[in-house]
């Protein structure tokens, strides 16, 4: 096992992990206290990342579930995460008006000023640390994102049908690179040169996916999507209208890596950190009919990705995707 922060040793890491191997993690220790208690009652506070919800959260969710019958998963988070969890199968979710990211939560007040009744003996987690608690144990739980047919109906009022096309996804920016010490984002003048590279000549369309609206993209053969999308919406016109998507590290990239079903997707991911996210995690997306081509940045650095590296990767995905186009074309 290796204990490394951005390629240096980690004396403090290593510390915490030798005790967690020899008394378990506080994890381990409270699901065994809650089986040997027959508590029921499992109570998250959440106000991170929206990938570390797929990533961290949902195997522990899975755990609680091998372990107690009958368990009930709570969840107290931010307005924006709402949707996500609803993927995760928990049994209720309570949304924290005007709550900024990484406020504590004080659950037993949050549930006060709700009138939220909780179990006299639940479970109280209101600061979980799923990486330490998954250290090692990340194959044995992976992570899936549950969906419902009907959500693919929000897509229908964004992007049409695109008859003949093939469609590509661009998460053009991570809008989380603040919470990190080091660089997500691709360039936006690379997504410009790579966006030219695919034409409509071609019969390629993109969407573009965000947050905010951020640089404009003047192309004709591109639907600006972003700062237009609920979460899953986005997932929506990703599971029914793209069968390419490019995007760095990020919750979008998590999500539709972990999102169950079986719809073809080339999916093709840019990095600087190797160690993070869905390449950290290691576990197969549980839909079957996912291609995921990582590209990673020369020195770890996602802005060493040419576009001539990203523009061959879409040119692989555009070839598996040629026998769609042609059903298409003949189709129509």
């Amino acid at each position: 096992m290796k204990f490394r922060s951005r390629g240096r040793f980690n004396l403090k890491r290593w510390a915490r992990a030798v005790d967690d191997r020899l008394r378990g993690t506080a994890f381990d220790r409270m699901l065994e206290r809650a089986r040997r208690e027959r508590r029921r009652e499992f109570v998250f506070a959440w106000n991170r990342g929206l990938g570390d919800i797929a990533l961290g959260l949902v195997p522990l969710f899975s755990r609680i579930r091998a372990s107690v019958d009958g368990s009930r998963i709570l969840i107290f988070t931010r307005r924006d995460l709402v949707e996500a969890f609803s993927l995760t199968g928990v049994d209720a979710i309570y949304s924290i008006d005007g709550l900024a990211r990484d406020t504590r939560i004080d659950i037993p007040a949050a549930a006060a000023k709700m009138r939220v009744a909780l179990s006299s003996n639940a479970v109280v987690i209101g600061e979980p640390d799923p990486t330490r608690w998954l250290e090692g144990q990340r194959r044995l739980y992976p992570p899936v994102l549950h969906w419902q047919g009907a959500y693919d109906a929000h897509a229908d009022a964004l992007v049409p049908s695109f008859a003949g096309e093939i469609v590509i996804g661009a998460h053009v920016h991570s809008e989380t690179a603040q919470y990190y010490g080091y660089v997500k984002d691709w360039p936006a003048q690379r997504w410009q040169s790579l966006i030219a590279r695919f034409p409509a000549s071609r019969n390629v369309r993109w969407v573009l996916f965000g947050n905010e609206p951020g640089t404009a993209f003047d192309a004709d053969n591109v639907v600006d999507l972003r700062a237009r999308t609920s979460f899953l919406a986005l997932l929506a016109v990703i599971r029914t209208r793209c069968r390419i998507l490019v995007a760095p590290d990020s919750g979008i990239l998590t999500a539709a890596y972990y999102l169950e079903g079986d719809t073809p997707l080339e999916l093709v991911s840019l990095w600087s950190d190797p160690r993070q996210g869905i390449l950290k995690q290691a576990c197969p997306s549980p839909n079957a009919h996912l291609r995921h081509t990582p590209l990673v940045g020369a020195h770890e650095d996602v802005r060493n990705i040419s576009v001539d590296d990203v523009a061959a990767a879409i040119e692989a995905a555009l070839t598996a995707a040629q026998p769609q186009l042609l059903h298409h074309a003949e189709a129509h």
